[in-house]
């Protein structure tokens, strides 16, 4: 168990400095040492992870994403850190982090790794969550597997923007999936420096804790820190860019480097997902709003600045993303806009049926569902679609009206409402899912700690104010502590698989029918998978939808009249077996198919799992086909 644990986390460890070494020489050859010197870490872990993630999709894109391509890269990186060394002063900073921890208590940070540590361990657990098992690992391990980029049929997300998952391509070729989890657990970190950054910076260090503990005190945030999707990725370079473009904003020194470095990150942002946009336009409003109007002047050359180091590297680091759709299917925001583009494996039916399913997310789209949603998504929120299926704290159904009325004169605690509150309209009118909220709850966290902490900095009585911002502190730290007790309870579970199992506890998480694929099929065989897309542990070529709720495979087979010209499409793929698991999603499946895998003659029964979760069944195609 201390193996393992210890084994990941010096990996981990290893995985983080070899990310943000890019960062650290970029920032000095890039914008020297003088410059930006508040902001001068968070350049580097912003930059850092951008660099990789556009050297990763150069090897994909050209079929070189092989481990010796990776170490030629680190190697690069290392030595170009060395060249720099003198100048990018970081034994200076460790001598003022060292100071800065000797003169204050190590409670506060003793206190964020504790409630850190159970999502740590879950995260090095070898369970795969549901959309890591879909595209967020399965198409990195596609892509390693094949050295690069490659079709992935009717994986309508293997055409979509996926910076976060080329990081997690990267820590497969270091090591494996379970790597690639703690990735994206370093991304919640990485919020977390944000986070008292934006606090430091622009406000006092004394909110900064405030924020980070309020911050902890959703579940969605703790949640997500224990499995490999991308949304605190996406949080993370939200905030970077919103820092940047305040920096800007507030016109202080070396602000085109800021502006630049802010359109760099939602670059970033535009190629984390397609959702992205939503996040470059809140940016893009905050920096439109500082442009002089009534000076023509001024307003041109501002706007020249804007198109040239905010809008140009946006375009340049999202556009790839857009060539790599079209060049895969024709479309190159597949599979939007399909009367336009069209596109492989859709149809208008499916875009229909798509949208449909985006629009029932959440409690309803009406105008009296739009007034009431800012307190059903706090209030009503609970695990399902229908309830926008995550968590935040209901502390903010307090905390939002309060720091709205204490913090309205404060342009920090203006401008991360604004912001927020421009992201949630946008949120509202798309897909409704609770951790696609992530992004505005550091801005919110930072809100509210301001507000707190300018009303208790108001305060005559200098015992008061300690003892009142403690109190605060303690009761975010409580509430964030309760919040994770259940993660408390699953790391302990695992912590005693691990004892007793010790390495071997990696094979539970693959179910028994997957095994008996990987084992007993030949290396040719192609599996038609219905009633899951749970892909990630298959070792063969497979079919599956990438929504239930939009089957493609119900669309593809329709048209198919009787059992022969069913089999004759399946035959077409080179579908050999069919996985079916016992799962009712409601996906309507044309009868002639049903026919099919009930007829003995055609499909037969091979496997099924012991709990009879799993049915696997072998084709009988004609002979030569």
């Amino acid at each position: 168990m201390t193996w393992y644990l210890a084994g990941y986390g010096l990996l981990f460890c290893l995985l983080s400095a070899i990310l943000l070494l890019p960062g650290a020489v970029v920032a000095v050859v890039a914008f020297g040492r003088s410059e930006l010197r508040e902001l001068r870490p968070l350049v580097t872990v912003s930059l850092g992870p951008a660099v990789w993630m556009v050297s990763i999709f150069g090897l994909a894109a050209t079929g070189q994403l092989r481990p010796v391509a990776v170490l030629v890269l680190t190697l690069l990186w290392v030595a170009a850190t060395l060249a720099y060394w003198s100048r990018l002063g970081l034994a200076e900073g460790l001598v003022r982090t060292k100071s800065a921890l000797a003169a204050q208590s190590l409670l506060r940070p003793a206190v964020v790794a504790l409630l850190l540590a159970p999502c740590f361990i879950i995260a090095a657990s070898p369970e795969v969550a549901w959309d890591a098992g879909t595209y967020h690992l399965t198409l990195p391990k596609l892509f390693v597997a094949h050295r690069g980029f490659r079709a992935v049929p009717m994986n309508v997300y293997s055409n979509w923007p996926l910076n976060t998952e080329l990081l997690f391509a990267g820590a497969m070729v270091v090591k494996d999936y379970i790597l690639a989890t703690m990735l994206h657990f370093g991304f919640g970190v990485l919020c977390l420096y944000a986070i008292h950054t934006l606090c430091r910076v622009f406000h006092r260090p004394t909110s900064a804790w405030l924020a980070m503990a309020l911050f902890l005190t959703n579940h969605v945030v703790l949640w997500e820190m224990t499995i490999a999707y991308i949304d605190l990725a996406y949080a993370f370079f939200f905030v970077a860019a919103f820092i940047f473009a305040l920096w800007v904003i507030d016109n202080r020194p070396n602000r085109k480097a800021a502006l630049l470095l802010c359109g760099t990150s939602c670059g970033i942002l535009a190629g984390t997902k397609l959702s992205g946009i939503m996040g470059v336009v809140v940016i893009a409003a905050l920096l439109a709003l500082r442009l002089p109007w009534r000076d023509p002047g001024g307003r041109w050359a501002e706007l020249r600045s804007l198109l040239v180091r905010f809008a140009l590297p946006v375009l340049l680091l999202a556009s790839p993303w857009l060539v790599k759709s079209a060049w895969y299917t024709g479309n190159p925001v597949y599979p939007f806009m399909y009367e336009w583009f069209g596109g492989p494996d859709w149809s208008p039916v499916l875009s229909e049926q798509l949208a449909a399913w985006q629009r029932s997310i959440g409690m309803g789209r009406t105008v009296i569902d739009y007034l009431l949603l800012p307190i059903r998504v706090i209030l009503m929120r609970d695990v399902g679609y229908a309830r926008f299926d995550g968590w935040i704290c209901r502390w903010w159904i307090l905390l939002i009206p309060m720091t709205l009325v204490f913090g309205r004169r404060t342009p920090l605690v203006r401008r991360c409402l604004g912001a927020a509150g421009l992201y949630f309209v946008l949120w509202s009118v798309s897909s409704q899912q609770m951790r696609f909220l992530i992004p505005i709850l550091p801005l919110l966290a930072v809100g509210a700690a301001v507000a707190i902490d300018d009303r208790i900095e108001a305060m005559r009585r200098h015992h008061l104010r300690k003892l009142v911002a403690s109190c605060c502190l303690a009761a975010a730290f409580l509430t964030a502590a309760g919040v994770n007790a259940g993660h408390f309870v699953i790391a302990a579970r695992f912590l005693r698989r691990l004892h007793n199992e010790g390495g071997a506890v990696r094979q539970t998480a693959v179910p028994p029918a997957y095994r008996f694929i990987n084992h007993n099929l030949p290396p040719n065989a192609r599996i038609l998978c219905l009633n899951t897309n749970q892909g990630f542990f298959l070792d063969r070529e497979y079919l599956a939808d990438s929504f239930f709720e939009a089957s493609q495979i119900a669309d593809w087979l329709r048209p198919a009249a009787g059992k022969s010209q069913v089999m004759d499409r399946l035959a077409e793929r080179g579908i050999t077996h069919v996985l079916i698991e016992h799962e009712d999603w409601g996906i309507a499946y044309p009868p002639s198919l049903l026919e099919v895998l009930s007829d003995p003659g055609l499909a037969r029964p091979v496997h099924r799992s012991a709990d009879a979760r799993f049915d696997v069944l072998e084709l009988a195609h004609r002979q030569g086909e």
